[in-house]
């Protein structure tokens, strides 16, 4: 199993930010511009919730997502699975952590594998585990330019 781990601080309440992440419409706000993302389905936010999402990433490569959450405890926690992806495994974990009335942390944790894991772990390492890097990297960017500059651009 492989894991990512990114957290960046926010200043914006802890409230807001958890609230962004269980709006599966901000996704689409907060994707790399060289990703298409088009929600599917979207079940009401909390736990048990499944969302369907379809992403084309390089400019051709489309896949099919079926994600439920597992885990939901406003405003610390929020737990994803796929149910169906291009990977084996895939759990995405979200905390926040109240740093002061108007500052959060969040940190994204992603554990996951890869189909063939074995074959393809040095691939993985190499690039995915970049892909993965760069995607969280501009997520938190974008939201935290979103809470706390109103940006939506």
């Amino acid at each position: 199993m492989l894991k990512y781990e990114r957290s960046i601080d926010i200043n914006a309440p802890i409230e807001k930010v958890f609230h962004f992440h269980d709006d599966t419409s901000n996704l689409l706000k907060i994707t790399p511009p060289e990703t298409k993302v088009d929600v599917l389905r979207m079940d009401k936010p909390g736990k048990g919730q499944r969302v369907t999402l379809s992403v084309t990433q390089f400019g051709f490569f489309k896949s099919k997502w079926d994600i439920e959450i597992t885990e939901y405890d406003p405003p610390v926690r929020i737990v994803d699975k796929a149910l169906h992806s291009p990977f084996s495994k895939w759990t995405q974990i979200r905390t926040f952590t109240k740093l002061g009335e108007n500052q959060t942390r969040m940190t994204d944790t992603v554990e996951y594998e890869l189909p063939l894991h074995t074959v393809t772990d040095f691939f993985a390492k190499a690039f995915i585990g970049k892909e993965i890097s760069k995607m969280f990297e501009y997520r938190q960017r974008r939201t935290k330019e979103v809470l706390e500059n109103g940006s939506t651009t």
